[in-house]
């Protein structure tokens, strides 16, 4: 009897010992096919599929490692995730460099503001060199003025556009120098813009550039009406120019645009009577890329509202006085006549001795004074509009009594 219990026991110790060895095998098993489940599945994403491993040539891929046996008696390593390779450098082969973005082209621009230069200024002689550009790179047509912040522009430092890859026109408008050899993008031919025989002229030439003069009409004459509420102001024509821009003052105020017209003359309307206008033409030209170039102002050109100067003023002693006389003008009013003595030691002022209030009256002659006495008059004309009086200039003349 013991001995059959003892012998169950040793039975059930090994069923107990064998069902536990195979539980053991069993979840060593279950592990060992999820490792490699989990590396087959890293292997395609890296290599391809196992047919894409298969048919590849060889030299095409990678030697994959074989697939761990999925038998508890299989002993094959799991192999580590191969990581991705990192090509090598050919310090051989000059590497390309990459050009820099240009800016959008948005189409032309033209710009004028002085605001946009970095200036660096010289207080000795109240000069100013411009050494940046932080305007619109899309710039087109660019003006260099001749004064920034009322100095004048003497230079331009070298590089200072060359960020401007779509620059095509610089317009100098005063005589300044261009510094170095790399002044603009080299994106596109630039074409100078400047006063004929100055510094900008001399660096086009110097460079191969295009120049083109903005110089402005050479005479500016006026001719008033007899109104004297208008105005004819005619000029000398420009070579190349498409129009013309006339720009206007009253007095010692600020220029304003006044016309743009194709003409060489311009009949300006509605002035004042007794009030000074000053006038500038300047020519205006179209670039090679369609822009508008204005160039460089005439000299000015002045005209006062008044009565003419008068013409043929003369005087001469006469028995007993002096005669004075003048040439008529139709379209006044009539003349005042000033007089003063020359008494050597003394200091004498003129007096109005006459008005003459007919046109056709021309002359006028001064009586009872002293024989061989020196005397100066000055003669004007005058004319009323619009209920106010306006005087032309004064002639001054001098005669000895007789």
């Amino acid at each position: 009897m013991k001995k059959w219990i003892c012998a169950m026991l040793c039975l059930s110790m090994v069923v107990g010992l064998a069902s536990v060895s195979a539980e053991a095998s069993t979840e060593e098993m279950t592990k060992k096919n999820r490792v490699c489940a989990d590396t087959e599945q890293r292997l395609d994403q890296l290599y391809g599929s196992m047919p894409q491993r298969a048919a590849a040539k060889p030299g095409e891929a990678t030697a994959m490692p074989e697939k761990a046996s999925a038998t508890p008696a299989a002993s094959t390593a799991i192999p580590s995730i191969v990581p991705t390779a990192t090509p090598s450098i050919d310090t051989d082969k000059t590497e390309t460099a990459v050009p820099t973005q240009l800016p959008a082209f948005t189409g032309n621009k033209v710009i004028k503001d002085e605001n946009v230069f970095v200036t660096t200024e010289n207080a000795l002689n109240k000069t100013c060199t411009i050494t940046g550009y932080n305007g619109d790179e899309g710039v087109t047509t660019l003006y260099i003025p001749a004064q920034i912040r009322k100095k004048t522009v003497a230079a331009v430092a070298d590089g200072v556009f060359t960020k401007c890859p779509y620059l095509k026109n610089i317009v100098v408008l005063g005589d300044t120098e261009f510094q170095g050899a790399s002044m603009f993008s080299t994106v596109t031919s630039v074409e100078v813009w400047g006063k004929t025989g100055g510094k900008a002229n001399a660096y086009a030439s110097l460079k191969g550039l295009p120049f083109h003069p903005l110089d402005g009409p050479a005479k500016v004459t006026i001719k008033k009406a007899a109104g004297l509420k208008r105005a004819t102001v005619t000029w000398d024509a420009v070579n190349g120019a498409v129009s013309y821009h006339l720009y206007r003052k009253q007095g010692k105020g600020q220029y304003a645009d006044a016309a743009n017209i194709t003409a060489v003359s311009y009949v300006n309307e509605g002035l004042k009577p007794g009030a000074k206008y000053t006038y500038r033409i300047h020519p205006v030209f179209t670039a090679a890329n369609g822009d508008s170039i204005e160039g460089i102002g005439s000299k000015e050109a002045v005209v006062t509202m008044n009565p003419a100067k008068l013409k043929k003023v003369r005087a001469k002693g006469i028995r007993g006085g002096i005669q004075v006389r003048w040439g008529r003008d139709k379209n006044v009013n009539g003349y005042q006549v000033y007089m003063k003595v020359h008494v050597k030691g003394f200091k004498t002022k003129f007096n109005r001795v006459k008005t003459i209030k007919k046109n056709k009256t021309t002359g006028y002659r001064c009586k009872m004074l002293v024989r061989g006495m020196k005397y100066s008059y000055k003669v004007r004309s005058f004319k009323k509009v619009s209920g106010k009086t306006v005087y032309g200039p004064y002639v001054t003349v001098t005669a000895k009594a007789k």
